[in-house]
């Protein structure tokens, strides 16, 4: 573009707007041409580096002199400069490195930049419109409505650009030429396959259709130009990206197979017959598998997890829910723990999984992410299931139920079916509800009847032609009709026939035939299947004599290629341990102040070493810790550790500092794992700082665009009510601590602050003042939200932050207990709060009492206290007892599901605040039952505060003189 004379930023402004007004024209008119449409982004402005030196100068010059109307006509250049910006962003604020390289933008009043960051925006939506732009979209579009438009338009910030290099790097293996002649299938499968990456560029991959783009556009031949981006924006990326030597090789692999992909293919397959379901994109296998284990007492059945992050493809809410819910599984009666299905592995069952319910669902999931969970994770039907016997007393499922002569199966059907009537199959004992089992011993010869008989139950013997993979060992193999390979690897097949055989004929999907020699006097043939899609693939094999053509015996195996998805075990170098966390890939807050659960496994007994390092925003390492454990290390040792170690000396202060936390366990010789756990990108952080007089000061880091944050502070005195406070300015902390909340949209942050250890020592016995004016309903659910902001509320690393918490946490529960329980029960827990907790225990048999006064209740109350002992140290035990205990009033309450219930009352009666993420029909409907029967809360209140006070008890008798 040539320059302009002087004359200005208004009339240098009007040239750039016109330049780009045609070079933007154009490229929309070329994008709409391709199919499908391709978005434009503001970066591709195709301005050499003097141009753009130019049109920075001119808009910081309209800034500087006012940025009136005569500069806002021309508002292109605008654009280009805010994308630009982009570029640079690294996850800070954006509009602070927006002032800093635009002197003057800041100095007017709040309510004037606050407007002229919204034309910023409506600039980029009118770029959209005129120009078919990109738009935002995913959650970080959500969460930050103003600047998601310039940082999607800058197509991809510097500091992202190495991680996007691993992702093609690893994803290279299920390239497919689908894929990348269609970035919105590209871009899906990319974004279900960045579970392991940072949380900010989980956040940029959740807008599929920017990301296919990107990638279509880097994966593009060495000599040609993308139709996705222009070639300066392109060479831009590419120079940046090979900048780093890792980088630089991770793209030049994944290019390289994007190139293989294009140039090269697999046995034809025909374009008109085939099947209409057969034209259908092949899905991520996601379907679990049965198998049976040979135990003392019969054989018991397995569900193999499988790995449903690859569904994150199909619906971007997927990998979210999967961290954050608890499973359910057809066939168990009590749901998983959160984050399990994160962990592909076996489950026992001790029910068949019934015919019409989904074999996986997450519980309160959304109904989106269940119907497609439930969709792709299926069993074989039945009524039938056969397995064969492997050594070692497990059995594997042969789902097409071919039975080969002289083997040993194991043959499940439903309860109330009888089995093929031959003398080679005896029943035997499974341990699961529902069905039955058979051991089948198939003789070497069978007869035609025998045949026959088998075939009633959907079973057949295996023919003349046998087909198996050969070469590289599968991933899976069943022994008789389906096998798996990794993405990337050939499936080598063999036919073997002892009949004189010419050609051999190979389809694949009811695809046109492909006709292959049969090697002269050989009973063998090798083929080899290359670059078939990630999915089932059924290849169907028929044998020929050199006469007529006409096959004589055919045969198929099921061949299914699995993507080689990238999961938290994958960083686990030994196989001897393995490092599992509850939820699954937890945050850093997670992980500092025990909402997060760690636990290894390895050969028992064995000593290894677990360590923690904190590391900064640069990766640079603030502080490392080693500590000896014995393994297995299980989350009661993982959080009496983390409550010894976080609350004091370097780990205490380092963390407000950290922004990762690396734990690893390790011993040379046995394996080697680690976790990551980030602090995360978040639209809104609170940032502590500690004063020379020992208070404190709260400022808040705010990257949405400011325009409608509020916050709220909370004091320890009144933990339910807040006052507004100023975003703009730091916040002095309140000596007796308290929590600050902020909140701009759909996001929010909350801290708990520290108290000043002087006046602390001043005001020991001080306590929370909880107030209730509403109907008892209202008031429970508004004590149920107080409970969760302050215990959802990231702790500080000060450890008397976690003392002022659970000052105000347990001062909640009780009000929401006596509100519910009544009087009596409310005067005792008042009682107990005066008690030391070695002395607690002696009011046990006063709780006992006040259960219930009703021969009913009474046996309620018995019940419990005759069994507080056997639960005081396992949760499963007392949700169980609790279960029972509540048997014999369950029905005049209509409490209904008595293990839900249990479960929802150990909640109400404990920790409330968990429940503000139950349904909110089912929870009120439980709170009505509570409040007509309160003998429930009261029950649940002793087992609970009982078996915490038996474990602090000497030993000394308690209830009727026995512990």
């Amino acid at each position: 573009m040539a320059r302009t004379a002087s004359g200005g930023s208004t009339e240098v402004l009007k040239h750039l707007h016109e330049y780009l007004d045609e070079h933007f024209q154009a490229l929309h008119t070329h994008r709409q041409a391709l199919q499908p449409t391709a978005p434009v982004f503001a970066l591709e402005h195709d301005l050499n580096q003097d141009d753009l030196d130019l049109l920075s100068n001119a808009v910081c010059g309209a800034v500087a002199e006012g940025f009136d109307i005569r500069h806002r006509t021309w508002w292109l250049p605008f654009v280009v400069y805010a994308a630009e910006i982009g570029y640079l962003y690294t996850g800070d604020e954006y509009w602070p490195l927006f002032s800093q390289k635009t002197p003057g933008w800041e100095r007017d009043p709040q309510w004037k930049i606050d407007n002229n960051r919204k034309r910023i925006k409506q600039w980029f939506q009118q770029f959209a419109a005129e120009y078919g732009g990109i738009k935002p979209e995913g959650p970080f579009a959500k969460n930050f409505s103003i600047i998601a438009w310039p940082i999607t338009h800058a197509i991809m910030p510097a500091d992202l650009q190495r991680q996007m290099a691993q992702l093609l790097y690893e994803a290279r293996a299920v390239l497919t030429s689908a894929m990348l002649d269609d970035p919105h299938i590209l871009g899906a499968c990319l974004a279900s396959r960045t579970g392991g990456y940072s949380d900010r560029f989980q956040k940029f991959c959740s807008s599929q259709i920017l990301l296919g783009h990107i990638a279509a556009a880097l994966l593009s031949g060495d000599d040609e130009e993308s139709p996705y981006l222009v070639q300066s924006a392109l060479v831009r990326l590419l120079d940046d990206l090979t900048d780093e030597h890792d980088s630089r090789n991770w793209l030049y692999q994944a290019r390289r197979s994007a190139h293989t992909v294009r140039s090269s293919g697999f046995l034809p397959t025909s374009t008109s017959s085939v099947p209409a379901e057969r034209r259908q994109p092949l899905y991520a296998v996601s379907n679990p598998k049965l198998l049976l284990r040979q135990e003392a007492n019969g054989w018991c059945p397995y569900l193999g997890l499988p790995d449903l992050t690859t569904l994150q493809a199909e619906n971007n809410q997927v990998s979210e829910e999967l961290r954050r819910l608890r499973p359910k599984i057809e066939g168990r009666h009590q749901p998983f723990p959160r984050g399990k299905l994160l962990y592909p592995g076996r489950v026992p069952l001790t029910t068949w999984p019934r015919p019409g319910v989904p074999i996986i669902q997450l519980e309160q999931g959304s109904t989106q992410v269940n119907e497609l969970i439930a969709e792709r994770c299926t069993i074989t039907r039945g009524p039938w299931w056969l397995f064969r016997s492997q050594p070692g007393g497990q059995a594997i499922e042969v789902k097409g139920g071919v039975v080969r002569p002289g083997h040993e199966y194991c043959l499940v059907g439903r309860a109330g079916l009888s089995p093929p009537g031959v003398p080679w199959i005896s029943e035997t004992v499974i341990l699961a509800d529902g069905v039955k089992a058979f051991d089948v011993k198939v003789p070497h010869t069978l007869s035609e009847e025998e045949i026959t008989q088998l075939a009633a139950a959907g079973l057949s013997v295996v023919s003349n032609v046998s087909i198996h993979p050969v070469g590289l060992i599968p991933a899976s193999w069943d022994g008789e009709g389906a096998a798996e390979w990794m993405a990337g690897e050939p499936a080598l097949l063999m036919v073997s026939s002892t009949q004189t055989t010419e050609k051999c004929s190979v389809r694949v999907d009811g695809g046109l035939p492909s006709l292959l020699e049969w090697p002269a006097g050989s009973q063998q043939l090798v083929f080899a299947l290359e670059n078939l899609p990630v999915g089932t693939h059924e290849v169907h094999v028929a044998l020929l004599t050199g006469g007529a053509g006409r096959p004589f015996v055919s045969g198929s195996l099921a061949v299914t290629i699995r993507d080689p998805h990238p999961n938290l075990e994958e960083n686990t170098e030994g196989a001897g341990i393995r490092l599992f966390a509850t939820p699954a890939r937890p945050k850093l807050t997670e992980i500092w102040d025990g909402r997060a659960s760690l636990s290894a496994d390895g050969p028992v007994g064995t000593r290894a070493e677990l360590t923690i390092v904190l590391r900064d925003e640069s990766d640079k390492e603030l502080v490392r810790q080693h500590h000896p454990i014995s393994l297995p290390f299980d989350d009661s040792a993982w959080t009496r550790l983390a409550a010894q170690e976080f609350r004091r000396g370097k780990l205490q202060s380092a963390y407000n500092e950290a922004e990762i936390c690396e734990v690893s366990v390790s011993r040379s010789g046995v394996g080697f794992a680690s976790l990551s756990c980030e602090r995360g990108f978040h639209p809104l952080r609170w940032v502590l700082t500690k004063q020379r007089n020992g208070g404190h000061t709260a400022r808040l880091i705010d990257r949405t665009d400011g325009a409608c944050t509020q916050v709220l502070l909370f004091s320890v005195e009144n933990p339910l009510l807040g006052e507004q406070q100023d975003t703009r300015r730091p916040i002095t902390v309140p000596e007796s601590g308290g929590m600050l909340r902020a909140t701009s949209g759909h996001a929010s942050a909350a801290i708990i602050l520290p108290p000043n250890p002087n006046w602390l020592r001043q005001r020991p016995n001080d306590q929370p003042t909880i107030r209730c004016t509403g109907t008892p309903l209202s008031d429970a659910l508004e004590l149920i939200r107080g409970h969760h902001r302050w215990q959802d509320a990231d702790l500080s690393a000060d450890p008397f932050s976690y003392r002022q918490r659970q000052l105000v946490l347990d001062a909640i529960t009780a009000a929401l207990v006596s509100l519910t329980a009544g009087n009596r029960w409310a005067h005792l827990e008042r009682k107990r709060g005066r008690l030391s907790a070695y002395k607690r225990a002696d009011l046990l048999d006063e709780m006992q009492k006040l259960v219930g006064e009703a021969p009913a209740q009474r046996a309620v109350a018995h019940y419990i206290a005759g069994h507080l002992w056997q639960w005081e140290d396992s949760l499963p035990a007392l949700r169980e007892g609790l279960s029972e205990a509540i048997g014999p009033i369950a029905a005049d309450t209509g409490i209904g599901d008595r293990r839900v219930a249990a479960d929802f009352l150990l909640l109400l009666a404990s920790t409330p605040g968990s429940l503000e993420s139950w349904d909110e029909i089912e929870r009120e409907k439980f709170l009505r039952c509570v409040l007509i029967s309160p003998v429930l809360i009261r029950a649940t209140r002793f087992m609970i505060l009982g078996t915490e006070d038996l474990r602090e008890a000497p030993e000394q008798s308690t209830i009727g003189g026995i512990r």
